[in-house]
């Protein structure tokens, strides 16, 4: 089972995949989380306490992992390829990190369909929509809906929103923990991630129209997350399979 989540910086999806991995677990379930550079990793790994966001190896991961796909060319054909072809990017930093991301996550996605148990997309390739279409030259709702058709589909995708002041307060947070060279490596910045909470707006309702298995959470109340995930195990999976030998 493929789950997905998708929303700006700040709406809360790590606090929502923390709690939804420590209920999976005390359910019995195997669960691997990913999230583009980390790629695939177990959930135990998750622990309870302030997110940890920064650090040099989260840096030196990525500069790792970029030459190889940087240098290679991506199938015209494949989901990668012609996600980046329908979304042009105004900047070619940005298209370059963008292939970066795209191509980890696709690979990611490989992984997941190709294996048993349960994965928890924290940023998937509906959160790379997202963020194309801040940086993209001409952004429309066509483009939008037509890089849809083609996207892979999870068992459950779950969009995490949050009223713009508080997506505002808890970057202005985040980013003063930060060091400086993370903020501009890996961050949008508080007015993009603002911008960018408009267009997973846009891009839930045209979710909803097509019939994807949506479920939308309110993040700037993190109290409700307990109820959200009882609905998640009461209406998409079942409990006899849950627990793992």
């Amino acid at each position: 089972m493929i789950i997905e989540l998708f929303g700006p910086p700040g709406a809360g999806k790590t606090t929502f995949l923390r709690r939804l991995c420590l209920a999976m677990a005390e359910r019995g379930v195997r669960v691997k989380t990913v999230n583009g550079y980390r790629l695939i990793e177990y959930a135990s790994t998750l622990q309870e306490g302030p997110e940890t966001r920064h650090g040099i190896g989260r840096i030196g991961r990525k500069i790792a992992t970029c030459a190889p796909i940087l240098l290679s060319t991506l199938p015209k054909d494949s989901v990668a390829g012609r996600l980046l072809a329908s979304i042009p990017l105004r900047s070619r930093t940005w298209s370059w990190r963008m292939k970066v991301d795209i191509a980890q996550l696709c690979e990611s996605w490989h992984k997941a369909q190709e294996s048993e148990g349960y994965f928890v997309f924290e940023e998937g390739l509906i959160q790379a929509v997202c963020a194309m279409i801040v940086f993209a030259r001409n952004p429309n709702i066509d483009a939008i809906r037509d890089s849809l058709t083609f996207l892979p589909r999870p068992d459950l995708l779950v969009q995490l929103d949050a009223p713009p002041e508080t997506v505002r307060r808890r970057l202005v947070d985040r980013y003063a923990r930060q060091p400086l060279i993370e903020v501009l490596l890996f961050e949008l910045g508080v007015e993009r991630a603002l911008k960018q909470a408009d267009i997973s707006r846009k891009i839930g309702d045209c979710l909803y129209q097509d019939g994807w298995p949506l479920i939308k959470v309110n993040g700037g109340d993190p109290h409700n997350f307990e109820n959200v995930i009882a609905r998640v195990f009461g209406e998409h999976t079942k409990e006899t399979s849950l627990a793992q030998p």
